[in-house]
């Protein structure tokens, strides 16, 4: 079972190496009550819709294993298009993605988080692939944080002393349904933004009633120790956000003894 539930690979592509995998099923129901009836033991629910499959993992950074990177937008077109996820031996065709998140922290893996919805979801036995993956553990491939290249701090922060960066970039759409079938057939996608968190020792300025708006881009570079980044395309897959997007929230604290800690969240809103 170790085998089914260490991998999750992307169509054929280089596989991502989850440290945690999970598929979790559910049906979209409500009791059947019915006026002066007791309920039937043979026949308590009615189904209303599509049953939901959610897949989740967490996995380390790897620059090779991304090259192929389904959290391309350019991939996904944007959260619109469907993909083919296998976990272990387990197919699950009708793929949307949700959400993923990354974090960087110095001397530190890059770990992230990615959810994701499938409309037609595996209903077999749960299958190992038998496959070794020694392969793929090449450690000079894995994203640091000391290694990655920040840009743009002065935006929101006092310096360039950031020990703590998170990107959360969530997608939501609506699944159409028509007559005749019981899976989605379409999705329109309703919104994508990304939020971003970073701590550090100092601030520019406090943000007003309207927030402070960003006047260049702001990110980190994901960089292996060879300089390498995480490509597809031509493109490097980098955390940034642009000019435009606003700061939402600050703060500050210190304890006796300590340093001054400040956190700030940014908004960027894509669609």
């Amino acid at each position: 079972m170790e085998a089914t539930l260490s991998t999750l690979v992307p169509l054929a592509q280089h596989p991502f190496l989850a440290t945690k995998v999970g598929v979790d099923f559910s049906t979209k129901n409500q009791v059947k009550r019915q006026l002066g009836a007791n309920i039937d033991a043979g026949d308590q629910l009615r189904f209303n819709g599509d049953m939901d499959c959610k897949i989740s993992l967490d996995f380390m950074v790897q620059t090779e294993m991304l090259n192929s990177n389904i959290l391309f937008d350019s991939f996904h077109n944007t959260g619109q298009s469907a993909m083919i996820l296998k976990v272990g031996g387990n197919t699950y065709d009708s793929c949307f993605i949700d959400s993923f998140s990354l974090t960087v922290r110095p001397f530190e893996p890059v770990m992230g988080n990615a959810t994701f919805s499938s409309y037609d979801p595996s209903d077999s036995v749960l299958a190992g692939t038998g496959n070794t993956l020694d392969t793929h553990l090449d450690t000079n491939d894995v994203v640091y944080g000391h290694n990655c290249l920040l840009s743009g701090a002065g935006n929101v922060v006092a310096s360039d002393i950031i020990n703590d960066f998170s990107y959360n970039k969530t997608y939501s759409r609506t699944p159409i349904y028509t007559l005749g079938s019981q899976q989605a057939t379409s999705q329109i996608v309703d919104g994508v933004e990304v939020d971003v968190n970073v701590q550090s020792t100092g601030l520019n300025q406090l943000i007003n009633f309207s927030g402070s708006k960003l006047s260049s881009d702001f990110g980190v570079g994901l960089r292996d120790v060879g300089g390498s980044g995480i490509i597809r395309g031509g493109s490097n897959f980098d955390l940034i956000v642009n000019s435009g997007a606003h700061v939402v929230t600050e703060g500050y604290s210190v304890d006796g003894g300590g340093t001054l800690v400040t956190k700030a969240t940014i908004k960027e809103v894509i669609l």
